[in-house]
């Protein structure tokens, strides 16, 4: 099949309720004749009708749900906080009371403990936070609404609870909401131009339970324009690296990952449609959790892709991600893909690992990979296999064609959720324009094929899981990219951005299936480096306990970067 030429191209958006003028065109011919090499390897690929039923993909994660995890057992009531764990600097630090951290060092299952001994206050916590978040703006360009009003108010009413023994579960913990999620009273700008311009009138699913459990919003956080564009939204410009701010702090939740690792809060929440909570992750040293589709409501987020986008938290350990999974899961009775599900109970940390099998893919997931991630995957490995894992076997043919695949489903319905702003597509960001007018002309054989394919990947995953119940590979290729131009460099060669950033996040949103980034060490350059663990749909528990106990036992996640002395 030949790529229309650019007038026909223009003729066809036109007639689909299209206009772009030249330029726009010309980005899109370019987008369109760039993918056209492996939408022509999808329709050349084998199917069978019978198995291949598109329905099936969104049925997979709900038969997961059925499926108890092997490993480990018995379950228990979540991970076990970590004692005498190493800490930055070659500190030795303990969670709770005792811990000699300042508070804004700690996790929020840290900072909990400290409330309830009275080493600190919710009030005082928030304040700091509010001027550690303007200094850290100041240098990262990473928030876009400073909620200094609301969150010392809402740090009133937190003091007050814990003085009258009424504290939530997360009461008084401070965190930030990146900005393509409602919070109520507040603007959501989506990072663009074409948004903003009016208060939410009711938060998000996700920032109200967040609330109701007593976390106090501070800030609303920078992102990609629509969570799809380039680096530099015309917005706000790029948002750059705690670690280094010659570098791109990764997106699309890049301000949520940027506050968090300055040890501004101790958790955000973002939104994830092809790595856009892992990547940032993984470039700032973060944990980050893309949950099972559908178990996670959208109610009240900027839509992108109905198909791979989850909402997920950023934090710094594998234990508050457990925590706010909990409370986040559910039914709300509006997003219609979260149907009811059991609770989720984390098993609690093992003593080892024995009887843990993970699956350690090579081929396409790790030939395009830096030296310095492969050894992080690698030290990561090493410390399972000690603790007891067994490495088996399990590979995914079909993980190369993964990333342009899920791709072409993002961008045709990105397409048609921009549809009725197209005639003001001037004001959006020219890299969004140019991803998203890929998926105008989209024609529908080519996307049902795609959703036929996802089926495929996931019967794919479902025979590396019958043997292993991990999958084990880098997050991301390279640690963060330099700023301007953001390529990724691997082993010194520079690699296109969108080429390579999501070769591995992409399964995880195309599939449904959980995945979570986990720092494993760093760089020669400074930067952090990161491995995802993929789990069967549903058995997040199983992929958090393996990272608790690798936190418990390296001092990755407890490093801090040089910003966070700059800002006291």
């Amino acid at each position: 099949m030949t790529t229309p030429g650019p007038v026909e191209l223009a003729a066809q958006a036109a007639r689909l309720g299209f206009r772009l003028d030249k330029s726009q065109v010309a980005d899109m011919h370019a987008a369109i004749d760039g993918a056209e090499a492996a939408a022509a390897a999808l329709r050349a690929r084998p199917v069978d009708p019978a198995a291949a039923d598109p329905a099936r993909g969104d049925r997979w994660t709900r038969t997961w749900a059925g499926v108890p995890a092997t490993w480990p057992a018995p379950p228990g009531p979540g991970p076990a906080p970590a004692t005498d764990r190493p800490g930055g600097a070659g500190r030795t630090v303990a969670t709770g009371s005792g811990d000699d951290r300042a508070p804004h060092e700690l996790d929020a299952t840290g900072l909990l403990e400290a409330y309830r001994a009275g080493a600190t206050r919710p009030s005082e916590v928030v304040a700091t936070a509010l001027v550690r978040l303007q200094r850290a703006h100041a240098e990262l360009n990473c928030t876009i609404a400073l909620l200094r009003d609301r969150a010392t108010r809402a740090a009133a009413e937190s003091d007050r609870r814990w003085d009258e023994g009424t504290a939530r579960p997360l009461e008084g913990v401070p965190f930030t909401v990146k900005d393509v999620i409602d919070l109520a009273g507040v603007p959501t700008t989506a990072g663009s131009l074409r948004r903003g311009h009016t208060p939410a009138t009711a938060s998000a699913t996700v920032v109200a339970r967040l609330e109701d459990a007593g976390a106090i919003a501070i800030a609303k956080d920078a992102t990609t324009e629509f969570a799809v564009g380039g680096p530099h939204p015309r917005r706000t410009g790029a948002c750059r690296n705690p670690w280094d701010p010659r570098r791109w702090a990764g997106g699309s939740s890049t301000g949520t990952a940027a506050a968090v690792a300055s040890r501004v809060v101790p958790f955000g929440v973002g939104t994830d449609v092809g790595g856009s909570v892992r990547l940032p992750s993984a470039w700032c040293g973060l944990t980050g959790l893309k949950p099972t589709a559908a178990t996670v409501p959208r109610t009240g987020v900027e839509p992108l892709s109905w198909t791979t986008e989850t909402v997920g938290p950023l934090t710094r350990s594998a234990r508050d991600t457990a925590l706010l999974l909990s409370l986040l899961r559910g039914p709300d009775g509006a997003d219609a893909r979260v149907g009811e599900l059991a609770p989720f109970a984390p098993p609690a940390v093992p003593a080892d690992l024995s009887g843990l099998r993970i699956a350690v893919p090579g081929g396409y997931l790790t030939e395009l990979c830096d030296g310095a991630v492969r050894d992080g995957l690698a030290a990561l490995v090493d410390e399972l296999r000690r603790g007891g894992a067994q490495v088996v076997p399990g590979e995914i043919p079909s993980a190369a064609d993964a990333l342009p695949i899920g791709y072409q489903i993002v961008f045709a319905e990105a397409a048609a959720l921009h549809r009725f702003d197209a005639e003001h597509w001037d004001d959006y960001d020219p890299v969004t324009v140019r991803r998203i007018s890929q998926g105008i002309t989209t024609p529908a054989a080519d996307l049902l094929r795609a959703l036929q394919f996802r089926v495929q990947l996931q019967a794919e995953l479902d025979a590396v899981f019958a043997g292993a119940d991990l999958i084990v590979v880098p997050t991301t290729p390279s640690t963060a990219p330099e700023l301007p131009d953001c390529t990724v460099r691997v082993d010194g060669v520079e690699h296109p951005l969108y080429a390579a950033q999501s070769r591995s996040t992409m399964l995880g949103n195309l599939t449904g299936a959980p995945g979570l980034a986990l720092p494993t060490g760093f760089a020669p350059d400074g930067c952090p480096t990161s491995a995802q663990l993929i789990a069967p749909p549903h058995h997040e528990g199983v992929a958090l306990v393996v990272a608790a106990w690798f936190q418990e036992r390296t001092d990755h996640h407890l490093r801090t970067p040089p910003i966070t002395d700059r800002i006291r």
